[in-house]
């Protein structure tokens, strides 16, 4: 039995790498082992459920049982959470500590704990970092120093395992739960209403831009028979004629919106080797694809297309709705390689890794 200690700076958040960590600390718990996160102590519920217990650090380091809401945040934000996270994980017991995130990789490092220390790497951050802003250069700065700490390092798809500073021979997939992410029941045919779908992050390098604008070329040609179905996006989404703005509460919600459109589009423009939830949630629900690239999206699971083509887009979409044949057989294909992902393949690995030298 291990003792797995997961710090964050900060408190629980809705990015798939929480979910991530939530369902690995659910399997390990089946598994006969003792979880604990270690959150700041202004704190949300965990959006992804999670068995593991939880505690948390005050602003001097000192560790408690119970959230405090009324806990002055500290005047130098980050900076001082790690502080503070540094000094907390020393009081807390542990076999392994579990970094997940550039800003915490150093506090690990840091603690006098004498836990083994890893570092689970779910992207490379430095390239998050993109704006010409003194913040996003401190930033991009802690990122990549993240990755030179010294410690054991495991990255969530093969392309990061020479990838720039980072340098590993460790590998444990993000994870799917497959009894969420299935298809219908029923067998899909396409319809007279055409639904496409995208999560609707506002970040540049997400490329939501370039399905606006192609989906805008469609809405002009085909009219009320075409609309676009934005999961996670910007309120202001839905002053464009056509576009709806969709807030899944729960994975159930989301699967649930991946079954109701007639394709998944992702126009990310980086790190296209990476592995990108919605792709695989997609792949789970039997939606065809239309994607700039991720694992393990290929031409014989989805349709591949460049970064940042609008006219790409656009064309692809009337490919598919005239190869309804060719897309079910697509979309079987990607059935099968999303088994890869389950939960129970991808928490033994990660445990095994940890066993390693005992």
């Amino acid at each position: 039995m291990m003792k797995i200690l997961i710090p964050l700076v900060g408190t629980f958040g809705r990015s798939g790498g929480f979910r991530v960590l939530s369902h690995l600390a659910n399997y390990w718990i089946k598994q006969g082992h003792e979880v604990c996160f270690l959150s700041y102590i202004v704190a949300e519920d965990p959006y992804f459920p999670t068995d593991a217990e939880i505690l948390y650090y005050d602003n001097k380091g000192d560790v408690s049982s119970a959230k405090n809401l009324y806990q002055r945040r500290p005047m130098f934000g980050m900076f001082t959470l790690r502080f503070s996270l540094r000094k907390a994980m020393d009081k807390v017991e542990a076999d392994i500590i579990l970094a997940n995130h550039c800003f915490s990789a150093l506090p690990v490092m840091q603690s006098s704990n004498n836990a083994r220390k890893f570092y689970y790497v779910q992207a490379y951050e430095p390239e998050y970092y993109y704006n010409k802003t003194v913040k996003d250069l401190i930033y991009k700065r802690i990122s990549k120093n993240s990755y030179k700490l010294g410690l054991e390092t495991i990255v969530n798809a093969e392309m990061y395992r020479n990838y720039k500073e980072i340098k590993t021979d460790k590998v444990v997939f993000p994870g799917l739960d497959l009894g969420v992410f299935k298809p219908d029941v029923e067998e899909r045919h396409f319809g007279e209403k055409v639904v496409l779908g995208t999560i609707g992050r506002v970040e540049a390098y997400k490329g939501t831009a370039y399905i606006i604008k192609a989906f805008k070329q469609l809405r002009a040609e085909w009219g009320d028979k075409i609309e676009l179905h934005v999961a996670f996006g910007d309120h202001a989404l839905a002053d464009v004629e056509g576009i709806k703005v969709i807030y899944p509460e729960n994975d159930a919600e989301l699967a649930k919106y991946y079954r109701s459109i007639t394709m998944y589009i992702c126009a990310g423009t980086v790190q296209l080797e990476a592995i990108h939830y919605p792709v695989i949630e997609s792949m789970g629900c039997k939606i065809p694809i239309i994607t700039t690239g991720y694992y393990p999206a290929s031409d014989e699971n989805a349709w591949i297309i460049p970064p940042k083509d609008s006219a790409a887009i656009r064309n692809t979409v009337v490919k598919v709705l005239n190869s309804e044949v060719i897309a079910k057989v697509k979309c079987e294909s990607a059935y099968l390689n999303v088994k890869e992902f389950s939960w129970d393949a991808v928490g033994d690995k990660m445990l095994n890794y940890f066993r390693e030298r005992d």
